[in-house]
């Protein structure tokens, strides 16, 4: 990948959206943003639900048991607003389990 493929169309602005959002998830997220790259929580979650289209494969993430959630404004581009109501109509999966299951899949691959 070239570091021009780093870079968004302009089309593909971001837009605030309020998402429920693992609480053990959103921490391991933050500590990213505070310890290992130099990036937003909405920009680590916009990058993993890229990374997560691409397989083009989702499953469902159930809410682990005891898991607290909390309801989130982030920033998330439109692009990846559009797959993820595309793919909550066609398997069924909720867009906030959908969200949940590209986090943890993100933070599994950096660990």
């Amino acid at each position: 990948m070239s570091a021009i493929d780093r870079l968004y169309n302009i089309n593909n602005r971001t837009t605030k959206k309020s998402v429920n959002i693992d609480d053990s998830l959103y921490r391991k997220l933050i500590h990213f943003t505070q310890n290992k790259f130099d990036a937003t929580v909405s920009d680590l979650i916009n990058v993993a639900i890229e990374d997560y289209s691409t397989k083009n494969n989702p499953n469902f993430y159930g809410k682990p048991e005891n898991e607290s959630v909390t309801y989130r404004s982030i920033m998330l581009r439109e692009d990846n607003i559009d797959w993820l109501f595309k793919i909550s109509k066609k398997s069924g999966i909720s867009v906030t389990r959908l969200v949940n299951a590209a986090i943890k899949e993100f933070i599994d691959k950096v660990k």
